[in-house]
């Protein structure tokens, strides 16, 4: 039905993934995950976070949650772009 995934390096969590199925989407899920996520990574240490997507997915999701773009790769994949973004967790 859905999960998140990412791991910590040094202070800094990388969130890998965050998918969940379209009858899910939209209810509240997703942010659930991502705060429970986050949590876990500041009881670890963690004072950041960062994450990618494509233009084609979830940018308005993570901006929604205090992310913001910090580098955009142009046509990649062809046609679309790649947003590299990052959070402050404190």
């Amino acid at each position: 039905m859905g999960g998140v995934w990412g791991y910590v390096n040094w202070n800094w969590l990388w969130v890998g993934a965050v998918w969940l199925s379209e009858e899910l989407r939209g209810r509240g899920y997703g942010r659930q995950m991502m705060e429970k996520l986050e949590h876990t990574a500041r009881v670890r240490g963690c004072l950041y976070a960062h994450l990618d997507t494509f233009s084609f997915q979830a940018r308005p999701f993570y901006e929604g949650l205090g992310y913001e773009v910090f580098a955009t790769l142009d046509d990649y994949p062809p046609g679309h772009q790649r947003f590299f973004m990052k959070k402050a967790l404190r």
